[in-house]
């Protein structure tokens, strides 16, 4: 079978959407199928390169709010090439439906979150916010074969743009068993963050992004800075991207005056953090939206406790020692981390994601298709 997936972002990204499609890509071509991808140069890469047995096209594109337009005479030749294409929201699928129309193909589309009306939540300018909720109406209710959603949440929120729902399948992402598991050596998440003693550290890691709740998360610490109790401290491991993201957070972690409390490192390799995520005494996840929410199931398979926001998919991912808050509840939140000191966690029966499970179901609708 010949697959090609069009994304808007590829390798040396690492989100989502990328990991998902790298994982696809790397089973599928294994089983000898010939795979495909097409993607913009955004990570800094132009030209055709080969990974894991499948071929990577990277294009020179120009971009619209931070996504990538990818055009359709540079995406036409492998539309025809291909047996089923699968891409994207959401510049990436506009070009992308119109051609597999031009040419009949069975076409794909990787739904990971539908934000509707929480773009107002993303973008302060409601003018802008307006825009990119209708831009948005308009790339998933273009005509695609299949909805493909990776949680019921988004499933959920689909269905209320009346995409059929013989046409949606839902398919949960996977997470690499091999490094996120309970049996991770620990690495010394104190010394890591700079604290000169001891201390029992609640983490969050990832992208400081308007939509991932860090701001939320210092309102609640700001909250209770003067209840918790001393031994507990909190730790930031954040990309420098986005910088004005970034700067604001470092600037409101001044203001309130948390320096001794809070510690903020800069991005660490995929394959470190497993060791300092098992060594924190607890993740906290307060997303305001959330597709699937990697970074909780991961730290659910290390046994770590977590403390999410109720967004999205978060409370379909966790188990384990789980507190959940109220959505965007800064207060709530606050509330939550002073009874995890208290060890006052719920349990949630183990619940697993396996990437060999989500590429089997994603073959069985390529089959379907074809």
């Amino acid at each position: 079978m010949r697959i090609c997936f069009i994304v808007e972002h590829f390798f040396p990204h690492i989100g989502g959407v990328e990991v998902a499609f790298e994982e696809y890509a790397k089973r599928l071509s294994q089983k000898g199928h010939q795979v495909k991808i097409i993607t913009s140069n955004s990570g800094g890469i132009t030209g055709k390169k080969e990974k894991d047995g499948y071929k990577i096209y990277y294009l020179s594109c120009k971009s619209f709010f931070g996504h990538p337009i990818l055009q359709k005479d540079e995406l036409d030749k492998h539309v025809e090439w291909a047996d089923v294409v699968h891409t994207t929201t959401y510049t990436a699928a506009l070009p992308t439906a119109g051609l597999c129309s031009k040419y009949k193909k069975p076409c794909v589309i990787m739904v990971h979150e539908v934000l509707g009306k929480k773009w107002f939540l993303v973008e302060k300018n409601p003018i802008i916010a307006t825009g990119l909720l209708f831009f948005e109406l308009h790339v998933l209710t273009r005509k695609y074969s299949i909805w493909q959603t990776v949680s019921q949440s988004t499933q959920n929120d689909l269905m209320k743009h009346r995409i059929p729902k013989e046409k949606i399948k839902l398919i949960y992402h996977g997470i690499d068993q091999a490094i996120w598991n309970s049996n991770v050596a620990e690495k010394n998440l104190n010394e890591f963050l700079g604290f000169e003693k001891t201390e029992k550290i609640f983490l969050y890691n990832g992208r400081p992004g308007k939509t991932k709740g860090i701001f939320l998360l210092l309102e609640a610490i700001n909250i209770i800075k003067d209840k918790i109790p001393k031994d507990f401290k909190f730790g930031f491991i954040l990309s420098k991207k986005p910088t004005n993201e970034r700067k604001k957070f470092e600037d409101i972690t001044r203001k309130y005056k948390l320096e001794g409390l809070v510690k903020i490192k800069d991005s660490l390799p995929y394959q470190e953090l497993p060791g300092y995520r098992k060594n924190s005494f607890a993740f906290i996840a307060p997303s305001l939206t959330e597709g699937f929410g990697f970074a909780v199931a991961e730290t659910s398979a290390l046994k770590v406790p977590i403390i999410a926001s109720s967004a999205g998919s978060l409370p379909e991912v966790a188990s384990g020692k789980v507190l959940f808050f109220e959505n965007g509840n800064s207060t709530d939140l606050a509330e939550k981390i002073l009874l995890a000191t208290e060890n006052k966690f719920q349990q949630i029966p183990e619940k697993k994601f396996d990437w060999d499970e989500s590429s089997e179901k994603i073959m069985e609708i390529y089959q379907n298709l074809i």
